[in-house]
């Protein structure tokens, strides 16, 4: 086969892959959204050149600081942003999102000190049914540590699988979410690559004769049929569990692979409530103490409630420096924090001699409270006060058998001597008066022998 003609086939595969799944792996995906939603991977993905490139990449990253390299995840104060966007595959790819790299994400918040909450950023038609189960999974284990959240913007098949698993589903009031099932796409090639020229030649070994069923034939499709339904089957038992509803209420409600408006879709009891990302972010920041998002939209049913946050209009309005802002209160609290530990130790220390070294390591640390310290410090003062003791005991010790002369008295002297030879001697040599009286050292002994006698 030529170059040219074989050219011309892999632009009609890669046109072909371009519009949506294909092959024996089942899909729980959008078909008709695929191609839109590679070209925002796309965007994301390249470095910010281009114009378009860079306007999406600042719209993924707006929202906070990297939560980490290598991570399109960030941070803002004390929440994870955690984006799934796009057509959704098992193993890493550049030109897809992956379940492995939404699982690292979900592993790197739990992992970061100070985050406390994580929001699921969804922008996605759905994807690949292998693998997906381990994003609920992990979402579990993270659940145990904080509260998540997932924000639908376009939220279908896959990608409401994985949303479902969240603490609360909200929805934006122009999002659509649904979707709910899976499907098998399979492009037969063999006939126009026949007619291009192409000679395939396949020999299947007869201890596998339904290596490769036919596929218009009654038992390839059924072959296909059943691994379409045993994927849609798994996707509405992990919506079982983690929406607390029945098999027959998802058959009922959940429209059977229909997507739906987020206000229909609230009706239904897909999602919980519908909010922005910015109220739902302000709310898990902290930022709102009396915020009607507490309020879980499926006790309504049938009725859209939407957030009144007081500051909502304001939120509107600084919507482009949310992050800033949040992140320069941060950093405010924390230094005022900061200033507040190192006074609390100083006055802890008040009045403490000899620890100079400890309270510049309580200090420098950059955790230790003032409370902590106080402990800190009790402790070297009471070692501090044992040493003295332990010297004192010594001294005692030492002068043990030791008569003291009062300054003044016979040795004219304060000093003291042991009552001994060796010691008489001694205060006989230290004292001049002594010297005096006693013409030698050993008069002045065989004197204090006898009075000691």
């Amino acid at each position: 086969m030529n170059p040219t003609t074989l050219a011309m086939i892999q632009g009609f595969i890669q046109q072909l892959g371009a519009s949506g799944p294909s092959g024996l792996s089942p899909w729980a995906v959008r078909g008709d959204a695929v191609a839109a939603s590679l070209q925002t991977v796309r965007a994301i993905r390249q470095p910010p050149q281009a114009g378009g490139a860079a306007a999406a990449v600042s719209t993924v990253n707006r929202r906070g600081t990297p939560l980490g390299n290598g991570t399109f995840a960030t941070r803002v104060g004390n929440v994870a942003i955690i984006p799934v966007i796009g057509p959704l595959v098992s193993r890493f790819s550049w030109q897809y999102w992956s379940y492995d790299e939404i699982v690292r994400d979900l592993r790197l918040a739990a992992s970061t000190p100070g985050i406390e909450a994580a929001i699921l950023d969804m922008d996605t038609p759905g994807g690949m049914v292998d693998n997906v189960d381990a994003v609920p999974a992990e979402i579990a284990r993270l659940r145990e540590k904080m509260p998540v959240y997932a924000h639908a913007n376009f939220c279908c098949s896959a990608g409401y699988w994985i949303a479902a698993s969240t603490d609360k589903v909200f929805a934006s009031k122009t999002g659509l979410v649904g979707s709910v099932g899976a499907l098998i796409r399979y492009v037969e090639m063999e006939g126009i690559l026949t007619r291009l020229g192409a000679n395939v030649v396949e020999v299947i070994a007869e201890q596998s004769p339904n290596k490769r069923l036919a596929r218009d034939s009654e038992e390839g499709l059924a072959e296909l049929q059943a691994i379409a339904d045993d994927g849609a089957e798994l996707f509405i038992q992990g919506l079982v569990e983690s929406r607390g509803v029945t098999r027959e209420a998802i058959l009922e409600n959940y429209g059977q692979g229909l997507v739906f408006t987020a206000g229909e879709a609230l009706r239904r009891g897909l999602v919980d409530q519908i909010a922005s990302l910015e109220e739902v972010l302000t709310e898990l920041a902290g930022r709102q103490e009396n915020s009607s998002l507490a309020a879980p939209a499926a006790a309504k049913a049938g009725t859209e409630k939407e957030s009144t946050m007081l500051t909502l209009e304001t939120l509107k309005a600084e919507h482009p420096d949310l992050a800033s802002a949040l992140r320069a209160e941060g950093a405010a609290d924390a230094a005022r924090g900061e200033r507040n530990r190192l006074l609390g130790i100083d006055e802890q220390a008040a009045g403490l001699t000899g620890h100079d070294e400890l309270i510049r390591a309580l200090k420098a640390d950059g955790k230790t409270t003032p409370a902590e310290a106080a402990l800190q410090l009790l402790a070297a003062e009471k070692g501090k006060n044992k040493e003295r003791l332990q010297g004192l005991q010594q001294l005692d010790q030492a002068a043990a058998g030791v008569e003291s002369l009062p300054s003044g008295g016979t040795g004219g002297n304060s000093q003291s001597f042991p009552k001994t030879p060796e010691g008489w001697k001694a205060e006989w040599d230290a004292t001049a008066k002594l010297q005096e009286e006693f013409p030698t050292a050993e008069s002045y002994i065989a004197t204090m022998k006898r009075k000691a006698a």
